[in-house]
């Protein structure tokens, strides 16, 4: 009977496990996204980027004492680079994605996806796109 029991909690466990949204990497969120000519090669777009997200993110007070962090991603074979902003107590949901790709030999082709709610919209994408063109951080002005 006990066994039955603790195949019964496992078999659930792992149908609950699945309902934990994944954000961005989920195929059901489709999320906001523009993607921007940067006047830089993709390795500066890509260290601008983590450098915005250092600042504005992982840095800066949040409410609620909600603490961001990133991952980054060095893409291989013409993959390319990315930063991924997530909530540290939730890792697996990511709320921002940033890639950074060659366009030509001095320019970089950078694509900004949100998750599209809260504070994941459209003036999130403007800031990250002003940060990296500017190569200096702008943190939008709304940090709720």
């Amino acid at each position: 009977m006990r066994r039955v029991g603790l195949i019964g909690a496992l078999l659930a466990a792992g149908v609950l496990s699945g309902c934990a949204s994944q954000g961005l990497l989920s195929g059901d969120t489709p999320g906001l996204s523009e993607s921007f000519i940067v006047t830089a090669d993709f390795q500066a777009a890509y260290r601008r980027a983590g450098e915005y997200v250092r600042v504005c993110h992982e840095q800066r007070p949040h409410p609620y004492g909600v603490v961001y962090q990133s991952s980054r991603r060095l893409g291989d074979r013409g993959a390319p680079n990315e930063v991924h902003v997530f909530k540290r107590e939730e890792p697996t949901k990511i709320l921002e994605i940033i890639q950074s790709q060659t366009e030509t030999p001095s320019t970089a082709r950078v694509t900004v996806r949100v998750l599209g709610d809260g504070k994941w919209d459209a003036a999130e994408i403007a800031a990250a796109k002003a940060s990296i063109q500017s190569a200096t951080p702008v943190c939008r002005q709304d940090v709720g």
